[in-house]
């Protein structure tokens, strides 16, 4: 005999919503789950739950976003430029890949993620889509060829990006 459980999957009614979230793509997942992760750690108003839950999944506006964004990459340029640094001292082709793949890649990429998970500001899809496509683009191709890191790497992003306002991101491209 059948014991109804709460947590039984078979009679537990938010089962849809379940499938649909596991139905995601794993960098949707991931922007979402941040985004979640920084609601929930009060990264917004002090006001009600009811109000940061609004909020939270409400679309930045344009300005918000550019802050965002730009605090983002702002608060990893150091690293970055430092890498870009040890490039430019000229190490083996060997090191240079070991720091590129091991640090450089995956700030950039951290960075990316972060930046997905502020949400797009309306009327903004189509430069977002474009910046993202571009950074996307730049990553894999380091990542083939990682002596293209460099100050210049990101030159085509950064010529998107810097139109739109992310001036902190790319900062030397």
């Amino acid at each position: 005999m059948h014991v109804n459980n709460a947590l039984d999957p078979h009679t537990h009614p938010f089962v849809p919503r379940r499938r649909a979230v596991a139905i995601l793509s794993r960098p949707t997942a991931l922007a979402a789950g941040t985004a979640l992760v920084l609601a929930a750690a009060g990264c917004g108003s002090s006001s009600t739950t009811k109000t940061s839950s609004a909020s939270a999944s409400a679309a930045p506006t344009m300005a918000e976003y550019v802050a965002k964004a730009n605090a983002i990459c702002s608060a990893s340029n150091g690293s970055l430029n430092a890498t870009v640094i040890k490039l430019a001292g000229d190490p083996s082709q060997v090191d240079a890949a070991h720091v590129v793949i091991g640090s450089f890649i995956p700030e950039i990429k951290s960075q990316l993620t972060q930046i997905q998970a502020i949400g797009t500001p309306a009327g903004g899809e189509a430069a977002v889509a474009k910046m993202d496509h571009l950074l996307a683009g730049d990553i894999a191709r380091i990542e083939k060829d990682p002596a293209l890191a460099g100050p210049g790497a990101f030159a085509d992003f950064a010529k998107v990006a810097h139109g739109y306002g992310l001036t902190d991101c790319a900062p030397l491209s």
